[in-house]
């Protein structure tokens, strides 16, 4: 029996056996997706009391770094006043929130492994039991309880509409890769597609909604505990008002999460396959993952910055990024790698100004975690890799450097902390001492 099945009947029975305990009738919820939506959030409170985070981030930045992460990136220092090199130094401002791992491997199973293609490697594709990451997360209840069980968005990373030819990181049963949507107007527009139509049968629609799901709060209420019970009562009102401001108005509107404005990060349009637009690309598809995290449409999103080959020339510079790696001076390497190191933080910092359902910012309920498919892509070796793992939650023990063996052990730190569990894990065991 392959992870998927043995997740999803041992979430099945789970779940089953805990509405029972309810006492409430599965007709019931199935005539309400808010009934299903309560009794599923308290089903998931209870599975995920003691989880870490809610949301991980996977971003993939190719190449590895000059002369080896020891060399370029890791920190210097001691922890809580970590001194950063040159391919490190955009995240200076971030570092109490980031735990830099040193002398880690890029393996594709037990072995370092290196070079280009099989890029999916660095999502565990060829560790675990076949899958990369992010598709274990999708396939398990953690992705079943939002609409995208994984959004994964491109940065230049192949063709506008996805990475393929050995190029993506994501894949299924290691050779079918997953797509990455690298157009990041076209990811807004599948995420968000504005407010609720305009005209008397859409508006008769909208309260036949309404009033089912009133009928079934009302019959699940008193089968709820006492707190459960002013959630309830919070969501008949809301619900009742939603009644009476549509019998009084022709139109509906979307809120925030149902109709965002989208934010273009400058006056021109961005081409996605210009490398000179990478910043702003960049920008917008971090702004996508952010508003979907916070919006619940997804937990797992994974970012991938080019491919494999580097085949781009960002923002700023001239040559692609392949060509400063072989050009055969460290300087224009430097350069590049800083740059592209620049955009996670950009995304950290998008992050902590996005808020969460509670209203607090995302980045403190959200775990990213770095890698590449390199050590350096100078020499084409896995070994000594750039990776990072960040966080705002305040159980995270940033502004530390520890050491690490595999890239694999940062999948099962994220696969652990946001609460997976039955799966076979990608490593011999996640770096320790991430949490207090």
């Amino acid at each position: 029996m392959n992870d998927f099945k043995k997740m999803a009947d041992e979430q099945r029975r789970n779940f089953l056996k805990f509405v029972a305990k309810t006492g409430i009738s599965i007709p019931v919820l199935q005539a309400s997706t808010l009934a299903m939506g309560v009794v599923s959030s308290r089903f998931a409170e209870a599975q995920t009391s003691t989880n870490k985070i809610k949301r991980v981030v996977f971003v993939f930045i190719p190449g590895g770094t000059p002369g080896h992460a020891s060399a370029t990136f890791t920190p210097t220092g001691s922890d809580g006043a970590l001194v950063m090199k040159q391919c490190s130094q955009p995240m200076d401002a971030y570092k109490q929130n980031c735990i830099f791992v040193s002398n880690a491997s890029i393996v594709a199973g037990n072995e370092a492994a290196g070079g280009h293609g099989l890029t999916f490697r660095v999502l565990g594709a060829f560790n675990g039991n076949g899958t990369t990451v992010d598709n274990v997360l999708a396939q398990s209840a953690i992705g079943a309880a939002s609409r995208f069980g994984s959004l994964r968005l491109g940065v230049i990373a192949n063709s506008a509409t996805g990475a393929t030819l050995d190029c993506s990181i994501s894949s299924v049963n290691i050779w079918t890769q997953s797509t990455y949507v690298s157009n990041p107007r076209t990811v807004f527009n599948s995420l968000f597609t504005g407010g609720a139509s305009t005209g008397s049968t859409a508006q008769q629609q909208q309260l036949k909604i309404y009033d089912v799901n009133l009928a079934a709060l009302s019959k699940i209420r008193n089968q709820l505990s006492a707190e459960e019970q002013l959630r309830v009562d919070e969501n008949i009102a809301a619900i009742q008002k939603l009644k009476n401001d549509l019998n009084n108005s022709t139109t509906t509107t979307g809120g925030a999460c149902t109709n965002p404005a989208w934010d273009n990060f400058g006056t021109s349009e961005a081409d996605p396959m210009l490398g000179a637009h990478f910043t702003q690309l960049f920008d917008q598809q971090a702004r996508n993952a952010a508003l979907a995290m916070a919006c619940n449409l997804t937990k797992v999103v994974s970012i991938q910055m080019g491919t494999d080959g580097g085949n781009f020339a960002a923002t700023g510079f001239t040559d692609t990024y392949h060509g400063s790696i072989h050009v055969g001076q460290d300087a224009p390497f430097i350069a590049q790698r800083a740059y592209l190191q620049g955009r996670v933080a950009s995304l950290i910092n998008i992050l902590k100004t996005t808020p969460d359902e509670t209203g607090a910012p995302l980045f403190n309920s959200t775990l990213v975690v770095q890698l590449s498919d390199m050590g350096n892509g100078q020499v084409h070796l896995g070994n000594d890799a750039p990776l990072l793992l960040a966080s705002g939650s305040s159980s995270f023990r940033g502004g530390r450097v520890v050491n690490g063996s595999t890239h694999t052990q940062l999948l099962d730190n994220a696969a652990q902390a946001i609460g997976l569990t039955g799966y076979t894990a990608y490593s011999a065991g996640a770096l320790s001492g991430v949490w207090s």
